[in-house]
């Protein structure tokens, strides 16, 4: 099972999003868990994950956060829009999309 982190400024979206990503992706029978977190907590968490999304309003702290996760791991900013809709399904079929490893 692949694990994703999604990391937004206090990790409240995040984690609401993560919930609703997990709905879809649970529907759809990926093997994929996910959870979100505040950008304060990402170093600490991110070792136990495989790929990670940022918040749109954030994106300014990827290679900040780039830093602290291992080479060759995907990070990628989330749109602003899907974001900002909570549209799950939107940003996961994304998250697929530009990490093939969430499916292998």
């Amino acid at each position: 099972m692949k694990r994703l982190l999604i990391c937004c400024l206090f990790g409240n979206t995040a984690i609401r999003l993560a919930k609703k990503m997990q709905g879809v992706a649970d529907a759809h029978r990926y093997q994929i868990q996910i959870s979100g977190t505040g950008a304060d907590s990402f170093a600490s968490l991110a070792p136990a994950f495989d790929c990670f999304l940022i918040a749109p309003h954030i994106q300014y702290k990827k290679e900040e956060l780039k830093k602290t996760i291992k080479e060759g791991q995907h990070i990628e900013v989330i749109a602003g829009y899907p974001y900002a809709a909570i549209d799950a399904e939107k940003i996961l079929k994304f998250a697929i999309d530009r990490m093939e490893e969430l499916v292998e």
